[in-house]
């Protein structure tokens, strides 16, 4: 896996309702995530707007729609748009998820997880194998959260993401976040998830801020982000730099202060820790 680059820095998940505030603050945002479905058959102001975003900025494709872990396979026409959109972007890697989108023919509407075993992994690693030999860019995959504990697990998170990025020459885009939920909804340490994690495939860091419920707590894209996660995102830190790290926003664009707190002590954070390893 071929992640030889430099450092990217903070960025943000491209969002059309953002497009003002990130053109009026180049200076606290290194790079922008966009969502490669966003810009895949769609009509040339979408085409237009890519370009604008390609001239001014790095950007990551983070692609949702692959569907991973579906015994389908991989959708061979909608994996050739997808190389055409990276191929243009020329990016310095992309992402998925760890997740499928499809079954029996249908679209599920979201992600869905996958069960930490070896015939997920003998599944994911087929379907991984044939988009690499089609797209030539390094590929990182996205942990998500997940609502029930799937039956027939036989591996912890971290064991399962060590065996998969390994057996697959891939990295990882670790979502601090989606980590924490988990840790919450199945009462499990997320420190010591990242303790036993290969620190080595971590390539890259979302992050936002997460809702709690009565019974559940849940990720919608929509709040500042935590102490917590901070706190979980500096442990990363100590371990191993990310490439880069990066804001997912989805909701509440309203509220650009907290947007922009979250941006700035992330960059803050950053840059001690980069100058601390010099």
């Amino acid at each position: 896996m071929n992640m030889n680059f430099d450092h990217i820095g903070s960025g943000i998940g491209f969002r059309p309702e953002l497009k003002s505030y990130i053109f009026l603050n180049r200076d606290k945002i290194d790079f922008l995530e966009i969502i490669a479905d966003h810009y895949i058959d769609v009509p040339q102001w979408k085409i237009d707007e890519l370009k604008l975003l390609k001239e001014n900025f790095i950007l990551i494709p983070h692609a949702i729609n692959l569907s991973l872990g579906s015994i389908k396979g991989i959708d061979d026409n909608y994996l050739n748009k997808l190389k055409d959109l990276i191929n243009f972007i020329n990016p310095p890697y992309w992402s998925e998820h760890i997740a499928y989108t499809q079954a029996h023919n249908s679209d599920v509407g979201h992600l869905s997880p996958v069960i930490f075993n070896n015939e997920t992994l003998s599944q994911l690693s087929e379907n991984i194998n044939q988009i690499k030999s089609v797209i030539k860019y390094p590929l990182i995959l996205e942990n998500i959260t997940y609502h029930v504990n799937l039956p027939g697990r036989t591996f912890s998170d971290a064991e399962f993401l060590n065996i998969l990025c390994e057996k697959c020459d891939i990295g990882l885009l670790l979502d601090i976040t989606n980590l924490y939920i988990n840790s919450k909804n199945f009462n499990f340490n997320p420190y010591h998830i990242i303790d036993n994690l290969n620190v080595e495939n971590i390539i890259q860091l979302h992050y936002v801020g997460y809702e709690s419920h009565p019974f559940q707590t849940v990720d919608t894209h929509a709040q500042k982000t935590q102490n917590e996660i901070f706190e979980l995102m500096e442990y990363v830190f100590k371990k191993k730099m990310p490439k880069a790290v990066l804001l997912e926003r989805d909701e509440r664009f309203e509220f650009f202060n907290e947007i922009e707190d979250d941006l700035l002590r992330t960059k803050t954070m950053l840059n001690q820790y980069l100058h601390g390893k010099l």
